[in-house]
């Protein structure tokens, strides 16, 4: 190709701007584009009126989820006995005492006088000593050191442990969850 002869993509207005030797057109706007573009801008405007008259909200949803979830863990927990079913069982109390002294020795003593955590052979019980009271402690943990263990252990080694528990002999001498007798106490 000479100089001259240059390959022309369009042919050049002669009223157009050149610039660096691109010419610029004044084509019109595709009907495709435009038909797009209208149409999600209406498609949007119909979306937030359904949206906005429907009366449908993630906050609405979110609140449905979690009174579903509420029911159920209320039906979960309506569901679990609320005295030991392991009382007396000597192969259950073996396995608890299996659990105890593998996770809560750890914290309570082998003996369950106390260390870390309060003793468990004395008559003070901070949140109480019924069955519910103690499986709930167990499974979802107190403020102030006391972890959850329901998810690693389940119902039935928190169970067997706490009637291992039982079988621990009691004393009247104060342990670490005795009032006035501890770290808070004289």
């Amino acid at each position: 190709m000479s100089p001259d002869e240059r390959e022309v993509a369009e042919y050049i207005r002669s009223d157009a701007a050149l610039r660096d030797g691109i010419g610029e057109e004044d084509n019109p706007i595709p009907l495709w584009f435009n038909l797009g573009f209208y149409g999600l801008i209406a498609v949007g405007i119909i979306y937030a009126c359904y949206y906005t008259l429907s009366g449908w909200s993630s906050a609405k949803q979110y609140q449905a989820e979690v009174a579903v979830a509420a029911q159920a863990v209320a039906a979960a927990q309506a569901a679990l006995p609320t005295e030991n079913p392991y009382r007396g069982n000597a192969e259950a109390i073996a396995e608890g005492a299996e659990v105890f002294t593998t996770i809560c020795a750890a914290c309570h003593k082998p003996d369950g006088s106390g260390l870390v955590g309060p003793s468990l052979v004395d008559p003070y019980w901070k949140y109480g000593n019924t069955d519910a009271v103690l499986f709930e402690t167990v499974s979802a943990g107190r403020p102030g050191g006391m972890p959850p263990w329901g998810m690693q252990l389940g119902t039935e080694k928190i169970w067997k442990a706490l009637a291992y528990l039982e079988t621990l002999p009691k004393t009247d001498v104060p342990g670490m969850g005795a009032p006035g007798v501890g770290p808070a106490g004289p």
